[in-house]
């Protein structure tokens, strides 16, 4: 009985994670980008109106975890985070400290994800990978920073854009990959969006 419920309960976690949908990251302060705020929704199966020309109310976002700088108080040292959302907690750090152009996260729960540029010291292109599943996350246009795209024939389209032109404090997610990709890699580009393009001060 007790194996049962435990199955039963871990079930439903990973279900209950997997439903939620990161839908924004900001900027916890205006004039920083030493902390960040995700925030996420669950889909409401039971919003839906009788009236077909009536359309559901969207879900409301949630403020459901956070990614910051590890050495707050070291602003010259960009090269570890920490990062938190619902029940999982990690790490994500450059594998060398004098190279942006790899990195790695580790969740306590033991998932590694990889991160790596796709050519050399070029930031606007990235390979993401858990050894499991490899994606690449590439910058729409080389010349403006903005927008930041997933799109796989196999897993689907990860979107990332600024809410406004030019400002990188606040980022919406259009999140349509498939439950292969797991919240540790959907992390991983995040963290490479706003760590990208944002100034280091």
């Amino acid at each position: 009985m007790k194996g049962g419920l435990l199955v039963f309960l871990v079930s439903y976690l990973a279900c209950s994670l997997s439903a939620q949908k990161i839908t924004t990251i900001s900027s916890k302060w205006g004039d920083s980008f030493v902390e960040w705020e995700i925030f996420t929704t669950t889909p409401d199966t039971t919003a839906v109106s009788e009236d077909p020309d009536i359309a559901p109310e969207p879900p409301e976002e949630e403020l459901a975890g956070e990614m910051k700088l590890r050495w707050l108080n070291v602003r010259d040292d960009w090269s570890e985070w920490d990062y938190r959302i619902g029940d999982e907690q990690g790490i994500i750090k450059q594998k060398w400290k004098d190279d942006i152009t790899q990195w790695e996260l580790r969740s306590f729960s033991g998932n590694i994800v990889t991160m790596r540029t796709a050519w050399g010291r070029d930031p606007t292109e990235w390979r993401v990978t858990d050894n499991t599943v490899t994606l690449s996350l590439k910058s729409r246009y080389t010349s403006q920073l903005d927008e930041w795209l997933v799109q796989d024939a196999t897993r689907g389209k990860f979107y990332i854009y600024t809410l406004r032109t030019g400002d990188p404090r606040d980022w919406a997610v259009e999140d349509d990959l498939d439950e292969t990709v797991t919240t540790s890699m959907k992390l991983a580009m995040l963290f490479l969006t706003t760590f990208i393009t944002t100034p280091k001060e």
